[in-house]
């Protein structure tokens, strides 16, 4: 019972680290901040980087759980609510690799010409990482589901 409190505890603070870092990067996702900043920029990657590491967190946990949890490997990988969660998780993560490549070219542009990305164009962006807060709305909700026994 000890490994599966663990188990969880783990799993449920990488989700929470997902939100802050995927919260931090959508709240510095302004035209009035970034407005050819590049400390915003630099610290808008660096929030890419910890983003996707929790990406990697969420995902080793998980399958953590599956392995070592009380339910068993058997029983978790066909629940269809498993595979509903890692659909909309790997969405995420499509999502994010959109993200994380536009910002890696407005780092690049700003480098080499200063040039800073439109106002639009930052707005397209935060729209995305709106989108892909919404997604995350539903993961957590079916991992309980899944964890109760549905």
């Amino acid at each position: 019972m000890l490994l599966e409190s663990l188990l969880a505890y783990a799993h449920i603070s990488a989700i929470l680290l997902l939100a802050v870092f995927l919260t931090s990067k959508t709240a510095l996702m302004r035209a009035e901040l970034i407005d050819g900043r590049k400390p915003v920029l630099d610290r808008l990657l660096r929030l890419d980087a910890w983003l996707w590491g929790s990406f990697c967190a969420v995902g080793a946990t998980g399958l953590a759980s599956m392995v070592w949890g009380a339910k068993g490997w058997d029983w978790t990988v066909t629940n269809p609510l498993l595979w509903s969660k890692v659909g909309l998780f790997l969405l995420m993560v499509g999502m994010s690799v959109r993200a994380s490549l536009t910002l890696r070219q407005w780092v690049r542009e700003c480098r080499l010409g200063g040039h800073a990305p439109s106002d639009d164009a930052i707005r397209r962006q935060r729209r995305w990482l709106m989108w892909q807060s919404h997604v995350m709305v539903l993961v957590p909700l079916l991992g309980v589901l899944l964890a109760s026994g549905f």
